[in-house]
């Protein structure tokens, strides 16, 4: 009745492969394998189809674990190691309830066509489980019905990468000795099928600061504990060593190797400056730092690299010229938009910016100015670049500032903002509200508010704001009627109501809250011609729900 439930799918497999708490079913996992079978037929590409891939594998796992314990209490197969052949071969076996099971051999991995559908896949899977099951039990005692399962689900998802670490994750806390062996599986699918991909490069060479082989002496796994001492230092060591070889790249004809891409460099890097950062150990540090500055001297160019190599130069503090060349670099490389993605430019700058501010007493006065100028005139559509500039004004001219100098700064500089060039590009992510004809309007307010300007000098240089600034957001808007009559008066705040109701992104919000506002103060003819504006102005959905607002609030007076 519930074909794509997937817990009553697991929970009908569990109780063939292991039964209930009152004892009941349990040991059928041929039951419990065909249950799985007939659940991912259902749920192909549904939510939770992963979770019944991973039930098959530990269904067929626990079978294996079974088969174990049975072999050694009856002293069959004694001294055979998992992945070494018996020399010779095991007849019939009688499991627990009765069903005769003979073992496979030969086995291949199920090789499936992209875009293949999922019954296919499955039924290459069952044929393969199949006719494994009944030629001898030695290899499904290595966990062969295992890895065709393993093949099974990658198969059907493509081999996509999500599916690698999907089942590297699940086999990772795997409570058997087939662990490593199936991981070892999975990582040389992984390296057949993305021989040159950045994230199938991270997992294979960090596989050693993850991988343990189960222990079922301990109560908790070996994973959960962590790698300490010279266990930690050889494990890091053998990840460094995977990684070199993998950014000499693959020999490709003749002497010449194949050209590595950068990403494989940026995960090599990141990953030592994660381990660099974590470790307490003096020594590994030293080795991960020399590290680290030998891979970025060797890495090809790119945003993420410099932006890396200039953190790693802080870290470890450099000489401030070093520092600053590399802040340099790095915005002279990556920091034009119309060569480098507008987003990374972006950050390319203010990485330069924050470097500069922070080093600010190794530069001569006046000196700070042009490098924020360039960074604007660069990119004057980032948000971030306009108010780091705004909240660092002391900072950059180096002296205290007057407020008349901070007031003619921000004039200027809404008056860039507000200009079509101004305007980001599609391709670069920015809020609204981070936009610079938000927040530099919005930081001018703040600085009014909060300096010891007086109340009744704010409102004339709103006011002569609002003239320069004829397309001003609605939310700064918004914000100066916040100020009430006692810092505007009240026919400035008519004249910023009348800027609010003739705005792009008016709504229907904005006009109930001027008739309410209004009636409130017994204005009933005001109240009634901005219903009537509304009326005639509103469209759709916002006049709906402008009559039905304005008609519980006729009803409340």
């Amino acid at each position: 009745m519930h074909p794509t439930h997937v817990q009553y799918w697991l929970m009908a497999s569990r109780w063939e492969a292991d039964g209930d708490r009152k004892g009941m079913g349990g040991g059928n996992t041929e039951g419990a394998r065909r249950i799985c079978m007939r659940a991912l037929r259902f749920l192909k590409g549904a939510r939770g189809e992963e979770e019944v891939w991973g039930e098959w594998v530990r269904v067929e796992v626990g079978y294996v674990e079974r088969v174990r314990r049975r072999w050694e209490v009856l002293g069959i197969g004694k001294g055979v190691e998992v992945g070494k052949e018996e020399k010779e071969p095991v007849g019939m076996e009688v499991d627990e309830e009765g069903e005769k099971e003979d073992a496979g051999v030969d086995l291949k991995e199920i090789e499936g066509k992209e875009g293949q559908h999922a019954s296919a896949v499955l039924d290459q899977a069952a044929k393969a489980v199949e006719n494994t099951a009944v030629s001898g039990q030695e290899a499904i005692r290595e966990g062969a019905v295992v890895r065709l399962v393993l093949d099974s689900c990658l198969t059907s998802y493509n081999h996509s990468l999500a599916s690698y670490e999907f089942l590297i994750t699940l086999l990772r806390s795997l409570p058997s000795s087939l662990r490593l062996p199936l991981l070892s599986h999975i990582y040389s699918s992984l390296s057949t099928h993305h021989p040159t991909n950045a994230t199938a490069t991270t997992l294979l060479c960090t596989r050693y600061m993850h991988d343990f082989p189960y222990d079922s002496n301990k109560k908790e796994d070996s994973q959960q504990t962590g790698l300490e001492g010279e266990e930690l230092v050889d494990c890091v060591g053998r990840c460094v060593e995977e990684f070199w070889k993998a950014c000499k790249g693959k020999k490709g004809k003749g002497k010449e190797r194949e050209k590595v891409s950068t990403e494989v460099w940026e995960s090599f890097c990141g990953w030592l400056e994660e381990v660099e950062e974590e470790s307490t150990d003096e020594n590994l540090t030293v080795f991960l730092t020399t590290t680290l500055s030998t891979a970025l001297s060797l890495s090809p160019p790119s945003p993420s690299l410099s932006l890396l190599s200039l953190r790693h130069l802080i870290r470890n503090s450099a000489a401030p010229s070093t520092i600053l060349s590399c802040a340099t670099t790095l915005t002279a490389l990556f920091g034009n938009p119309t060569t480098t993605d507008p987003t990374t430019a972006s950050q390319s700058w203010l990485a330069r910016l924050e470097v500069s501010l922070s080093l600010a007493e190794h530069f001569t006065p006046g000196t700070l100015a042009p490098i924020f100028e360039s960074a604007v005139k660069a990119l004057p559509y980032s948000g971030q670049i306009w108010s780091l500039y705004a909240s660092s004004l002391g900072t950059i001219l180096a002296a205290p500032v007057e407020t008349e100098e901070v007031e003619k700064w921000f004039t200027a500089a809404i008056g860039r903002a507000l200009l079509t060039s101004a305007l980001p590009p599609p391709t670069f992510v920015q809020e609204e509200e981070e936009s610079p004809r938000s927040i530099l309007p919005r930081l001018f307010l703040e600085f009014l508010l909060s300096s010891s300007t007086p109340l009744s000098v704010i409102g004339p240089k709103i006011e002569a704001l609002l003239i320069s600034a004829p397309t001003l957001p609605i939310s700064f808007l918004r914000s100066v009627l916040s100020l009430g009559e006692e810092v505007l008066g009240k026919e400035r705040k008519e004249k910023v109501w009348e800027r609010v109701l003739r705005h792009k992104d008016c709504s229907s919000g904005e006009w109930l809250e001027k008739a309410k506002e209004a009636l409130g103060q017994g204005r009933v003819k005001d109240a009634n011609e901005v219903v009537g504006r509304a009326m005639r102005v509103l469209k759709g959905r916002n006049k709906g729900e402008f009559e039905g607002e304005w008609a519980r609030v006729c009803d409340g007076a």
